[in-house]
């Protein structure tokens, strides 16, 4: 089952944006999905195991906000016990680890409770965004300009690479709002 949107035709509705009768869920979960592709991880709240490199006793961890650090274990290959004594910041570090430790595996819970609203406008302009194009002929093709006499079509570069994904400026404000991308494989998601 595809995850939920990020937001609602309510929210859609409470922020201005008109998307097409019937589709508005369709249209939202469209853009929820290009939005957390281009993430490149969970935005919305969950859980994840991920293997970190300690270095002087602190591992950093990605995927913020993190709310909540459950476990630190070490890898099944070093016995995979898990460990005491350390202290999360409340923010990405994870401190008093072990200095012997190499890497550890952290399970921890990140993400929006509440998708904030800044959040929830990206998600409905895109949704517009895609929802308008629809309706423009030619635009899901990504055709800049048309002729009639000895036929003539020119393709938008831009919009063929975008035609999956994000426009550049839809791109740049999802990476201004969440920050830089993740360093870290997910060993375990829940």
């Amino acid at each position: 089952m595809p995850p939920l949107p990020l937001a609602s035709p309510a929210d859609a509705a409470r922020l201005g944006y008109a998307l097409p009768e019937g589709r508005g869920m369709e249209m939202l979960a469209r853009a929820s999905a290009r939005l957390r592709r281009e993430a490149g991880r969970p935005i919305s709240s969950t859980i994840s195991t991920v293997r970190r490199r300690v270095e002087g006793g602190t591992a950093l961890l990605p995927g913020g906000p993190i709310t909540a650090v459950s476990t630190v274990a070490r890898l099944p290959e070093d016995g995979g016990a898990t460990l005491t004594g350390w202290r999360w910041d409340g923010m990405e570090r994870v401190h008093r680890i072990p200095l012997w430790c190499g890497d550890v595996n952290v399970t921890y819970a990140h993400g929006f409770t509440s998708m904030p609203d800044e959040l929830l406008d990206l998600v409905c302009s895109v949704a517009a965004r895609l929802s308008s194009t629809e309706e423009a002929a030619g635009m899901e093709a990504g055709i800049r300009s048309e002729s009639i006499d000895d036929y003539s079509v020119t393709y938008a570069a831009e919009a063929v690479e975008t035609a999956s994904g994000l426009l550049p400026g839809e791109a740049a404000q999802l990476a201004a709002f969440l920050g830089s991308s993740p360093g870290a494989y997910v060993v375990r998601p829940r």
